[in-house]
């Protein structure tokens, strides 16, 4: 299970996630993404990996897209931080 919750505010976006990003899982969080670029600018979106306990393949091509998109990923944590140093490439 995956929970996402949208956090608007006046010069941003966060999305924050809770869970495991995997499966149905990852078709979801692109339905959430592409909601989310349509309706604002994503520049500086920040996508928070703190709560996911685990991401599978698709949901790290998912993630790596979200990256190159414009998204930030960030998170604290062994796990949130290692992952988003994987897709990044930028160590925190």
């Amino acid at each position: 299970m995956l929970r996402i919750t949208v956090l608007y505010d006046v010069d941003s976006i966060a999305l924050r996630l809770e869970g495991k990003l995997m499966g149905d899982w990852v078709d979801e969080l692109q339905k959430v993404w592409s909601g989310v670029r349509s309706t604002r600018m994503n520049d500086g979106a920040i996508v928070n990996l703190t709560d996911v306990s685990s991401v599978d393949v698709a949901g790290r091509r998912l993630l790596a897209e979200i990256y190159s998109t414009g998204g930030v990923l960030s998170g604290t944590g062994i796990f949130a931080r290692s992952l988003a140093q994987e897709i990044t490439g930028i160590a925190s």
